[in-house]
């Protein structure tokens, strides 16, 4: 009798130790699985991006006829280089080029007579040398004749004039001429805008050898749109941006004024040129194309928020709001045109209402990767 029920005891106790194992091994791979599940499954949302927020207020903005244009040097601007005589070029070193900074009276060409004949102007400067030695000599002996009675007045007066003239012409052709050969000075102080002749090339008195966009002050050429030529009258300033260029200029701060505007579209274009003078602009090259916000009539409380703060989807405008929760908030707005600096709203925001003014951009990423919930509101 004693058997069996030692043998049952024995059966239970092996029961038991094996059912606390398996419930020891079920808790450690729980824990287990509780240490290596990923940390940021719980990490909490991170803070917003640093942003310059603004309050939505009313303010003034300037009637704009927007239209495209050219930035020029303006013919008061542009310097043309003669050559003072007849001769063979030859570029000075280093060579010139167009876009060469030049000082005024830096030397850029020579001119040499070479086997030139007939208008050899180095020819005549030496025969215009002797000539000075001849007549220096005469007027010279002169002076020391009149006052003995030994020559009439007359005579001296000769002399005295012959010498002088001849002194003066010498003097206006030893400015352009060096030993040998004659010499082509820049005029002002600019950058090379053209080369219109080649190392070796003949040039005869006169001729344009080269041209120099001074620095003083440059015009920019709107483009008035046909619809709008009734409005040219009440414009007062433009804003411009030059092609690749996101810096917005302001004919304002660049001492502008409207020059004049045409009275006619002319026979190649329907548009109407409006001109304004500007200050020398360094990093902007003649020529380039702009996109011209032309400013006219101010209208009084309208609401405006920073063009960069206005961010767009699927054709949709909308800016970041800032609730009293501190959520960033997506609000759809209506806009109805901008200068490049400020952008009108008709539809969509309230005065008093706080908005991202800067890095909006910053804060549709971050709603985008999920660190800040997003909430889109419509009016």
């Amino acid at each position: 009798m004693k058997k069996p029920v030692i043998f049952f005891l024995i059966v239970l106790s092996f029961i038991y130790s094996s059912c606390f194992r398996n419930s020891e091994k079920s808790h450690t791979q729980e824990d287990a699985l509780h240490i290596n599940e990923s940390p940021e499954a719980h990490q909490p949302l991170q803070s917003a991006p640093s942003v310059r927020l603004d309050t939505v207020r009313k303010d003034s903005f300037s009637e704009i006829i927007k239209t495209g244009g050219v930035v020029l040097a303006g013919s008061g601007n542009i310097v043309t280089i003669t050559a003072k005589s007849a001769g063979i070029i030859r570029f000075s070193q280093p060579a010139v080029y167009p876009g060469m900074k030049v000082n005024k009276g830096q030397i850029l060409f020579f001119v040499s007579g070479g086997n030139l004949t007939g208008e050899n102007s180095f020819l005549k400067f030496q025969q215009l040398r002797s000539d000075l030695k001849r007549a220096r000599a005469n007027f010279e002996r002169a002076q020391k004749l009149y006052p003995e009675k030994i020559i009439t007045q007359e005579q001296f007066l000769t002399a005295k004039n012959e010498y002088e003239k001849v002194l003066a012409e010498y003097d206006n052709m030893s400015m352009v001429f060096r030993e040998n050969e004659g010499l082509i000075l820049s005029e002002d102080e600019g950058f090379i805008r053209d080369v219109f002749i080649s190392e070796g090339q003949k040039v005869s008195p006169g001729e344009a050898i080269a041209s120099v966009q001074t620095t003083r002050s440059m015009v920019l050429k709107a483009l008035v749109p046909p619809d709008k030529m009734n409005k040219v009258a009440s414009v007062r300033s433009a804003w411009f941006k030059t092609a690749g260029s996101e810096k917005l200029y302001k004919t304002e701060e660049l001492h502008g004024k409207i020059i004049s505007y045409g009275r006619s579209t002319g026979q190649d274009s329907f548009y109407l040129p409006l001109f304004f003078s500007i200050d020398f602009l360094p990093g902007v090259p003649e020529g380039s194309f702009a996109e011209v916000f032309l400013r006219g009539e101010e209208t009084h409380d309208v609401i405006t928020v920073p063009l960069k703060s206005v961010m767009e989807e699927f054709g949709k405008y909308y800016v970041f709001l800032k609730d009293e929760d501190g959520d960033f908030i997506k609000r759809y707005i209506t806009t109805a045109g901008n200068d490049g600096e400020k952008v009108i709203v008709t539809e969509g925001l309230s005065a008093g209402e706080v908005f991202v003014a800067d890095e909006a951009y910053q804060v549709k990423l971050q709603q985008m990767s999920g660190n800040i919930p997003a909430h889109v509101h419509n009016h």
